[in-house]
């Protein structure tokens, strides 16, 4: 079963470029039965991410945007008139909410109090109160999408629900964009079921949690509460669930603290907080994979550095872009000696870090070897 998700895995981030990390994140929430937050602007595939996914599975999918003006029956289904002649209050579920097993909810700060409680009670426990009799509901994942953090303690409950959060922004790389403005929307060719992905949770759930990874998840809790980053003692338990699935996600039978690293988006209040909670994760769960990032963040930089002046300083960006190369050439070069002491998950960020800067290098070196040809016609 590990071999068909690492397929699927493979598929969506050939699908969804520069969302590796949402995709492992996605499918190992999947995995656990837990949900997940996007945070970012409209218009970076949020939604399409979770529609995939759901049809991967085949798994019922139910979408809705919300407003402060939404109302129950746009989650929950309409009153039954039939009910109401009979002094019943209950809603018709049929297509909604309860029935879905994948779940898609954008801007799901706007809820309202008329919303919240029951929103907040099918996510938690998969069950909905119809006319006061509660009923259990399929739902495996739902994918919550905002344009900002949540504002007021009466949303705090919703927002601890998700157990990963993801900052999604725009693409950064040309030939990324590229790609996906001449690409179909994207729908996954590599399909599930829904039975196997029942036993795939069974088997996560069977994944064997060591001594080393519970010694080391407590040293990172004690870490991140030193520098005033603090979770519930429940987040804490909750976020084994995550790693288990990592494992099993990598073929593994039993965890490793390297597998702590998918918690760097499971404890993070803000963004801007992301980064630190990186380097304390990295620090005590994988130092060479955590290396290895941060050379990738330092290329990135450079290459949204460079592509600045494109369109502003011709020379300038030319110069930029011969130095970029060099600068990518001695990233790789250190990747490569990484990758000698790394485990299992650090080798395999440390082969993603190499392939996308070897994407960066190969950009800068066209766009050095365009400018050389203008200066020759010159």
């Amino acid at each position: 079963m590990s071999q068909s998700l690492t397929l699927l895995r493979t598929d969506l981030a050939s699908r969804f470029p520069e969302r590796k990390d949402v995709i492992d994140g996605a499918i190992c929430a999947v995995l656990a039965g837990e949900h997940i937050l996007l945070l970012g602007p409209p218009g970076t595939a949020k939604s399409a991410l979770a529609r995939a996914i759901a049809q991967a599975f085949g798994g019922g999918y139910f979408e809705r945007l919300l407003t402060k003006f939404s109302t129950p029956e746009e989650l929950f289904g309409p009153v039954s008139l039939r009910a109401l002649e009979q002094d019943r209050f209950e809603r018709v579920v049929a297509g909604k909410l309860p029935e879905a097993e994948f779940a898609f909810v954008d801007e799901c700060f706007k809820a309202n109090s008329a919303i919240l409680n029951s929103l907040l009670t099918l996510i938690n426990e998969r069950v909905f109160h119809n006319d006061g009799a509660p009923v259990r509901c399929p739902l495996v994942t739902m994918f919550g999408a905002s344009n900002e953090l949540p504002e007021g303690k009466e949303l705090e409950a919703l927002f601890d629900r998700f157990l990963l959060r993801f900052d999604v922004q725009y693409l950064l790389q040309p030939q990324n964009l590229r790609a996906v403005l001449v690409a179909p929307e994207p729908v996954p060719s590599v399909k599930l079921s829904m039975a196997e992905l029942k036993k795939a949770q069974g088997e996560v759930a069977k994944v064997k949690i060591t001594d080393d990874t519970i010694d080391a998840l407590i040293a990172i809790r004690d870490a991140c509460r030193a520098e005033g980053i603090v979770a519930s003692d429940r987040r804490w338990k909750k976020s084994l669930k995550i790693v288990q699935a990592s494992a099993h996600l990598a073929g593994e039978k039993q965890t490793t603290p390297e597998d702590l690293a998918i918690l760097v988006d499971s404890l993070w209040r803000e963004p801007k907080e992301r980064s630190k909670v990186a380097r304390l994760v990295g620090k005590l769960a994988d130092p060479v994979g955590t290396q290895a990032q941060e050379i990738l963040d330092a290329a990135r930089e450079t290459a949204q550095k460079v592509a600045a002046l494109k369109t502003s300083d011709r020379k300038q960006y030319v110069a930029q872009a011969a130095s970029a190369v060099e600068t990518f050439s001695q990233q790789q070069d250190k990747l490569t000696e990484l990758a000698r002491s790394g485990g299992r998950r650090a080798k395999s960020v440390v082969s993603d870090a190499q392939a996308e800067i070897q994407g960066m290098h190969a950009e800068m070196a066209r766009a050095v070897s365009a400018g050389l040809g203008l200066r020759a016609l010159r």
